[in-house]
């Protein structure tokens, strides 16, 4: 995309403030490709870690699922149960993969 733009009738006030919503939006553009590298990269390494690694995240997560589904069962926030509960199942189905 190519933007001309005439400064011959601008001030310095103009200027800047053209100035600052190109920064803003190279700004936003690189923070959403850093977020998308990120994402890429924490997949990489999850791929890459051992089977034993591997299961003791899953088996880590699956206690903290586990714990916070007491916990809401407690607090009788069955919305939350049901989320935790497939949560749960989801990670049982992965374990039983490795």
């Amino acid at each position: 995309m190519l933007i001309q733009i005439k400064t011959d009738n601008m001030n310095d006030k103009q200027i800047e403030q053209i100035a600052i919503r190109v920064a803003d939006i190279v700004i936003q553009a690189l923070e959403d490709k850093q977020q998308e590298w990120d994402k890429a990269l924490v997949a990489d390494l999850q791929e890459s870690l051992p089977t034993q690694d591997k299961e003791q995240r899953l088996l880590t997560e699956l206690a903290e699922a586990m714990t916070a589904l007491d916990y809401n069962l407690k607090q009788e926030n069955y919305l939350r149960c049901g989320e935790l509960k497939a949560t749960i199942l989801h990670l049982e189905q992965q374990l039983k993969q490795i």
